[in-house]
């Protein structure tokens, strides 16, 4: 409000003060000029997108079609000067060019060519470009015409080249190359000048097909010369060869026009067509003065409308929102009476009727939290109640079997026979491996349930950690441990990130066959935003059909004679991970060892 203009706070002061009896009548009134004035927009838009996009894509069918039909007239042209150029007469004369050979080549030369009317001049040249032999009908016409550069030399004898154009006299001339063959290869070119026949009236015809106004234009590729077919003409005002789709540009005798050019090649031609905008867009402004007073009526009979409305809903709106304002602050007991039967007091009704039902289901939906909550807290005070009996009434049990069975072994066992050693070895085997299960399986309760507070977390000393609390299997097994410091900070929990990381590193050091030194590596790298930390190993490894089997609780592959444990270490981990957010898996073909991976977020510095 503060760089808000004291005028414009004045002006919205003002209108807050107006009646919505008139405010209504004008919002509504100015809502439907905007709307009329956007749809009427639309549709002129529409109607001139329309016209525009007709026009360009005649404009791209016709350039088409003359494309191709000079391409097919060059080519009837070149067949016609190659076969005339195919003549023993011209051929002795490139062999020898005696006196005699020289008057009959020219001889031929005189008479060769499907029209004869619009050869300007015909002329030979040596295989290396050198004029020989010229002669034409008119000589003023064909001007500076027999310049090699406006030739395209024909590179096979069974059709003709088609060269540029030019203006001889006052005549468009084009040049069409022809390749003279002897017995040992190419003797020379014959050279064939052309008359451009084209006029007005044909050139009219052929604009008819576009529409009033549009321009026919034919250029050379390197942009130095342009005709309209009729004489030489101004060039485009950008360079318009290799264009692709629809050019706009302005010409000074049409104004803005749209424009397509297409290149003939192996023609050096260019056929450029162009259609003035302002031809194109007359029917739509047309259409939009015609729309323009249609649009001035409708104004004229909403606001009548508007006004009639504005004065009927003004009072019961203003109940309906005081009504709204009451229950958005929580008065659900709110009630709206508006009489009448028309929209309005059903409106009215259907609003206390929401109103009461939205109170009894915000009640019912209380008490419902308030029961679940309370049987929530109740399950989790039994499951605390379960975890302790399991960790204490449980477990001593166990290691009195387990204290008892080691002292009969140490004490009695020189009394015992071979099978009496043997059941008391399973029983502290058994006391052992339940002690085992039960203190995993509240290792899992705790990670499940346990409040977890994110913090950052360096991962360097966790896994320091984690070694060190594996020291003793580590130098049993005479194990290799490398760590790739430094490791990166993550978001996680330090005491569950150090059990995720020792579970990881023990089933590695576990899973390495006797005879098999372990080797273990701790690396991380940043990948897609998140820290992936990998535990790697060179154990047994694991199949590819096995490795989503081995995060379930109780997922064991081997039997605890070849590879001891309980099964539920790995969905610690799982568990541990998860509930800090992150992702666990593994990489593994077996007989190759594991690389396990750990994905978590990075740490920024703040608890989570």
């Amino acid at each position: 409000m503060a760089d808000t203009p004291p005028g414009r706070i004045a002006s919205r002061r003002l209108f807050a003060g107006i009646s919505i009896q008139y405010k209504l009548p004008l919002f509504i009134s100015v809502l439907l000029l905007t709307l009329i004035t956007v749809s009427s927009w639309a549709a002129y838009r529409g109607v001139r997108d329309s016209a525009f996009s007709a026009a360009r894509t005649r404009l791209g069918g016709v350039a088409d079609q003359l494309a191709s039909l000079l391409r097919m007239q060059a080519g009837q042209v070149g067949v016609a000067v190659a076969k005339a150029a195919a003549n023993d007469t011209i051929r002795r004369f490139f062999e020898a060019p005696t006196a005699q050979n020289r008057v009959d080549a020219l001889s031929a030369m005189r008479h060769m060519g499907p029209v004869v009317e619009q050869v300007i001049g015909v002329e030979l040249w040596s295989a290396q470009r050198e004029r020989l032999l010229a002669t034409a009908t008119q000589a003023s016409d064909l001007g500076a015409g027999g310049q090699a550069e406006s030739v395209q030399w024909a590179a096979q004898a069974d059709t003709g080249s088609v060269g540029r154009l030019q203006l001889g006299g006052d005549s468009l001339i084009y040049p069409v190359s022809a390749l003279v063959l002897g017995h040992s290869g190419p003797l020379g070119y014959v050279v064939q000048w052309r008359r451009a026949t084209s006029n007005p009236k044909s050139r009219e015809g052929t604009l008819q097909l576009i529409g009033s106004g549009a321009g026919l234009y034919v250029g050379n590729d390197r942009g130095d010369f342009w005709t309209d077919l009729v004489g030489p003409a101004p060039k485009p005002p950008v360079d318009v060869r290799g264009a692709q789709g629809i050019l706009t540009y302005e010409r000074p005798e049409s104004g803005r026009v749209m424009a397509t050019a297409r290149t003939l090649a192996p023609l050096p031609w260019v056929v450029l067509l162009e259609f003035p905008e302002r031809v194109v867009a007359a029917p739509a402004t047309a259409f939009i003065r015609r729309l323009g007073l249609v649009d001035v009526g409708l104004v004229a009979i909403g606001l009548f409308v508007a006004w009639v409305i504005g004065h009927r809903i003004a009072a019961p709106l203003r109940e309906l929102t005081i009504a709204s304002t009451a229950i958005a602050s929580g008065d659900y007991s709110r009630s709206v009476a508006v009489g009448g039967d028309d929209e309005l007091a059903r409106l009215a009704h259907a609003f206390t009727t929401m109103a009461g039902r939205v109170h009894d289901a915000h009640t019912r939906l209380e008490d419902l939290v308030r029961e679940r909550t309370s049987a929530l807290e109740e399950r989790n005070d039994e499951l605390e109640a379960f975890g302790y009996s399991i960790s204490h009434d449980l477990r001593a049990p166990l290691r009195a079997m387990q204290g008892f069975s080691q002292a009969l072994l140490e004490d009695c066992g020189d009394r015992l026979d071979a099978m009496g050693r043997e059941y008391a070895e399973r029983i502290v085997a058994g006391s052992k491996r339940m002690d085992e299960l039960i203190r995993d399986l509240l290792a899992y309760s705790r990670v499940s349930r346990a409040e977890l507070q994110l913090v950052r977390v360096p991962l360097t000393p966790v896994a320091h950690s984690a070694l060190a609390e594996l020291s003793g299997a580590l130098r049993a097994r005479n194990a290799s441990v490398q760590v790739a410091e430094p490791l990166p900070d993550v978001l996680g929990h330090p005491a569950t990130l150090s059990q995720v990381l020792t579970n990881l590193l023990g089933n590695g050091l576990k899973f390495v066959p006797p005879s098999r030194t372990p080797e273990l590596r701790v690396s991380a790298e940043q990948r897609n935003g998140l820290v992936r930390v990998w535990v790697e190993d060179n154990g047994i490894g694991i199949a590819p059909e096995h490795q989503a089997r081995i995060f379930r609780v109780f997922e064991r592959l081997h039997s605890t004679d070849d590879y001891p444990g309980t099964g539920i270490g790995l969905a610690i981990v799982r568990k541990a991970v998860e509930r800090m957010g992150g992702q666990v898996g593994v990489e593994s073909n077996l007989g190759h060892g594991s690389r396990f991976w750990v994905e978590l977020h990075p740490a920024n510095g703040e608890g989570a």
